[in-house]
């Protein structure tokens, strides 16, 4: 009777998180319509732009770094003035000039790159929370979610195999039994 009553519990729950995510979508697609009208351009997607990540040099294209156009790498990408020149400067003063510094861990920014290019994740479990916490400081919310989902079917899967869930193992299939 009370796993009943936490089911029909959790069960509300999960409603509601339903309901105001999808509350969230159509209030961003409201914002799409909007963005042009706000000023929000970006430069030209092939634009090549230049990273300095912890000391790691990335090239890569504006068209990339704005995939998800709410992100910080997206903000790199906003275009200002009638030639849509990005508005954030390289720094000039830092070992590679051309450059626009980011001062983040350049080994995991590279797993975001590929994230970014292919929307693959990597298998190691350990990497993917590292990619998570990246993730929310980039504001990433595509990867963020790529990253849930998998969690959620991870735990779905090992629930149904009656298999005990360790908050590290959703990565692989190195996961306990009972």
């Amino acid at each position: 009777r009370e796993l009943k009553k936490e089911q029909k519990h959790l069960s509300d729950i999960w409603l509601k998180v339903c309901e105001k995510h999808k509350k969230n979508e159509d209030d961003r697609a409201k914002l799409d319509g909007e963005k042009v009208d706000a000023g929000l351009k970006f430069v030209d997607p092939e634009q090549p732009i230049k990273l300095n990540v912890g000391g790691q040099i990335f090239e890569t294209t504006a068209g990339l770094l704005c995939k998800d156009e709410y992100s910080v790498l997206a903000g790199i990408c906003r275009g200002s003035g009638e030639t849509l020149e990005p508005r954030m400067a390289p720094d000039e003063s830092g070992s590679s000039p051309e450059a626009i510094y980011i001062d983040r861990d350049w080994w995991i920014f590279r797993h975001i790159l590929q994230f970014l290019r292919t929307g693959m994740l990597p298998d190691d479990p350990v990497l993917i929370e590292e990619l998570y916490n990246e993730a929310t400081f980039y504001r990433l919310g595509m990867l963020r979610e790529s990253i849930e989902k998998r969690r959620s079917a991870y735990h779905n899967r090992a629930r149904r195999s009656g298999l005990r869930t360790s908050r590290a193992a959703y990565g692989s299939e190195t996961y306990g039994a009972n």
